[in-house]
């Protein structure tokens, strides 16, 4: 397969997805054009289920990081992002499905308007139905009621976090925007700098959101490019109990980074 200079640089962390990893790569390929040529990195972060082997047999112009244990999120994103040469970078989920004119769509946004630093788009599982994936800046009784589950009991306890008030069905700035479609331009990393790797999973990109608005950039959640999100199917491999260590250690680091008290 031969590929023009890329516009974009797509970067996949997996861990363990061999099959929602190779779907999403094959719609990646399906949506290749000279419009907007991009480059795929998948950083597989110890997978014990064969993925680097289906990367590096099925997809050998794909850029394959492998490491040979759990680096998280944002180390691995990292190593692929000292690599990445497009002008935009997309952070896409292993478990997601692009939907066609996101990528342009996306890209557009990013270059015209060089006051928006960081770019979401419509997410949709597997009903159609829309993914709530804008959240405003986390305060600790948002953050304590999402690890003790208290939203199955106080039913409207989260509606400010999750942005409640917001058509989804249209486009806003917002605060921050989900991890799983992450895009900005590569420039904004010499401003700003890099993911904050003292966050293993979680928060990393509710950290870059608040830097990128820091700098006087917009974060905007757009409702006219789509991707369907399959929804942590990582996840479901880590015990309950894990999850909860791991959030609480990031929650933890995010507050006391940025003086957050209440």
């Amino acid at each position: 397969m031969t590929l023009s200079t890329p516009k974009m640089s797509i970067v996949i962390v997996s861990w363990n997805v061999h099959d929602l990893l190779e779907k999403n790569l094959l719609q990646l390929d399906a949506l290749r054009s000279d419009v907007l040529p991009f480059e795929v990195f998948v950083v597989d972060n110890g997978s014990r289920d064969g993925s680097a082997r289906m990367v590096r047999e099925r997809f050998p112009h794909v850029h394959l990081i492998q490491n040979d244990y759990n680096a998280g999120f944002a180390k691995a994103c990292n190593q692929a992002l000292h690599l990445a040469t497009g002008d935009v970078i997309l952070l896409l989920n292993p478990d997601m499905c692009v939907l066609p004119g996101a990528l342009e769509k996306t890209y557009t946004e990013l270059m015209e308007r060089k006051d928006i630093g960081v770019l979401g788009v419509k997410l949709l599982n597997d009903h159609d139905a829309i993914i709530p994936s804008v959240r405003r800046d986390p305060h600790l009784r948002d953050q304590l009621s999402v690890a003790l589950k208290l939203p199955h009991v106080f039913s409207k306890i989260l509606d400010r976090y999750v942005c409640k008030d917001l058509d989804l069905a249209v486009s806003h700035d917002v605060e921050q925007v989900r991890g799983s479609y992450f895009a900005f331009r590569r420039e904004i990393l010499e401003r700003i700098g890099m993911f904050d790797e003292r966050f293993f999973l979680w928060f990393e990109e509710v950290d870059f959101c608040k830097r990128a608005r820091l700098y006087g950039l917009r974060v905007r959640y757009c409702a006219d490019a789509t991707c369907r999100d399959f929804v942590g199917r990582s996840f479901v491999q880590v015990s309950f109990w894990k999850k909860q260590r791991m959030f609480f250690s990031s929650a933890a680091k995010f507050f006391w980074k940025w003086g957050i008290f209440s």
